[in-house]
């Protein structure tokens, strides 16, 4: 128990930043709590501590990062109950940082009528509350969670494949629809079923993992063919093969089966359906970020000029583009037939999705030297650029003139992006473009 404490405690405390947020945030909470339970009328000082709220996550975002370097390493494996220890102060930190919601928002809904402990003498609205209180700590754990999730993808993944995950994930929490219950025992019972699955699948994977790894090496044997294709080992071209994107069957299952768990929930509206394709079109080229420093075992296995490979490097990596946009084409063409999209909608919708994995092709290989605050500003506003052109595509007065300039636009600026990574290219430094090197999270 005491690992337990340490191990929460680091978390929050681990460094000057870290322990300045999270006393900010406590105060903030504290303070406001005090004022909503004693003032009435006081429901419009909750962003007092939606602030300390904010500070007080962000002063435990050091979790993700040390959960899974500490759950990769060596002695994760020789310590007795280590993955357990853990995995309960993740589940600790998560609980920690959705209390305060629980009593936030409770105390501002009541606080109209009159201040908390004159209220709560009333059984219903006591009840009331308590199922109020529920509600908002079990939505706070979930919404935690996949934030947990998405800083994860950032830390450990230092390039703008991780920023790009990072951003679709955040993306999908907001735009995924929520379901507008009114009932809030349904909405209780709803909350409780996903953080029993989500946190059962996610315990049961991350306790047992060790197992499944030594079993499925065991009995990877019997099922060769398909273990290798899913594991990425292909015949085929050794340029692609030591650039690590020889397989694209991988990203067009990692693009696909997400659209077609999506597919349940969005139904066949064309705005959110082009909105979702065109983000994941910036995927199908984020993968072009680990290219120069992957090229540097190129360089040193053949005699090439800079131009030659660069050209050969770009080849490389459209034909493993080709296949992800050939894959969210057919999705797409295959739901615009069956919902009945306009003929127009879709001829303007499916050059979107080749702009917006040229914009993040050639932004990743423009990153020669790390993701830098260019690239970062850089990479969301590509991001956001082919969003903003599919909501206007699906708009009811976008006409076939303003969006072909706009996609023009889109193209000049792919172009150019592509000029900055042919001469980044020319003068590359391998010692300063490494290939990543990130801990792995193998037992996770």
């Amino acid at each position: 128990m005491k690992a337990v404490a340490r191990l929460v405690w680091s978390y929050f405390m681990g460094s000057v930043l870290t322990r300045i947020l999270t006393i900010i945030g406590v105060v903030l909470i504290a303070v406001d709590v005090a004022i909503l339970v004693t003032q009435p009328h006081s429901g419009e000082m909750l962003w007092v501590g939606i602030f300390g709220l904010i500070a007080l996550f962000v002063g435990s975002s050091w979790m993700p990062l040390m959960f899974g370097r500490l759950a990769s390493s060596h002695g994760a494996r020789v310590m007795p109950g280590a993955r357990t220890k853990l995995l309960a102060s993740a589940f600790i930190t998560s609980v920690l940082v959705s209390i305060p919601l629980s009593l936030l928002l409770p105390a501002a809904s009541v606080s109209d009528m009159s201040s908390l402990p004159e209220v709560m003498h009333d059984p219903a609205v006591q009840k009331y509350v308590l199922k109020l209180a529920a509600i908002a700590f079990s939505s706070a754990m979930i919404f935690a969670g996949w934030m947990y999730v998405a800083l994860w993808m950032l830390t450990s993944k230092r390039n703008l494949q991780g920023l790009v995950a990072t951003l679709i994930l955040i993306l999908l929490l907001v735009l995924l629809p929520v379901r507008d219950i009114q009932n809030l025992d349904v909405q209780l019972g709803w909350n409780l079923q996903q953080l029993a699955v989500v946190w059962t699948v996610f315990a049961a994977g991350f306790l047992f993992w060790p197992r499944i790894k030594a079993r499925r090496v065991r009995v990877g044997s019997r099922f060769a063919g398909l273990a290798g294709v899913l594991a990425g080992r292909t015949t085929g071209r050794e340029f692609d093969a030591l650039l690590g994107i020889s397989n694209p069957w991988l990203g067009v299952m990692a693009l696909v089966f997400p659209l077609l768990i999506m597919a349940h929930f969005i139904g066949t509206t064309s705005a959110v359906w082009l909105n979702f394709l065109a983000i994941f079109s910036t995927i199908a080229g984020a993968v072009s970020g680990q290219i120069p420093g992957r090229s540097r075992a190129l360089w040193l296995r053949g005699n090439w000029s800079r131009v030659s490979l660069f050209s050969a490097v770009e080849r490389s990596v459209w034909r493993h583009n080709a296949c992800m946009l050939g894959a969210l084409a057919l999705v797409f063409v295959s739901i615009g037939l069956y919902a009945r999209f306009p003929v127009a909608l879709m001829a303007m919708g499916l050059p979107l999705l080749v702009l917006g994995s040229a914009l993040s092709t050639y932004l990743g290989l423009a990153a020669t030297q790390g993701l830098r605050w260019s690239e970062i500003t850089c990479g969301i506003a590509i991001m956001f650029a082919p969003m903003g052109l599919a909501k206007f595509v699906s708009g009811m007065k976008a006409d076939l003139v303003s969006v072909i300039v706009l996609e023009l636009v889109l193209f000049m600026l792919a172009a150019v992006l592509r000029q900055v990574a042919r001469r980044r290219w020319m003068r590359i430094d391998w010692a300063q473009c490494r290939p990543d090197r990130v801990m792995v999270i193998r037992g996770a």
